[in-house]
């Protein structure tokens, strides 16, 4: 990294969409990691597979707001997206 690298540094840094975009993707890996732990400590069927999905997809649904500032989790407000209000309908 640096002036010589391969991977040039970035002059602007992380901006906080990005922030809250690796956040909740590493809390839907962290929740497969769980799931998957749990199902092969319970010794559940197919702990490898349907357990670290169920609870990623789990994870992923209740992080769904986490990602946009404009949008929220889940109510009657309106969704925004580049600034601009959109229709559900």
């Amino acid at each position: 990294m640096g002036p010589r690298g391969l991977v040039p540094l970035s002059e602007a840094g992380v901006s906080d969409r990005e922030r809250r975009t690796w956040l909740r993707l590493l809390i839907v890996v962290l929740a497969g990691a769980a799931g998957e732990t749990l199902g092969i400590a319970l010794g559940l069927p197919s702990a490898d597979l349907l357990v670290p999905l169920l609870f990623g997809g789990a994870a992923y649904y209740l992080t769904d707001g986490l990602d946009s500032p404009f949008r929220p989790r889940r109510g009657g407000e309106p969704k925004y997206w580049r600034g601009k209000r959109i229709d559900d309908n």
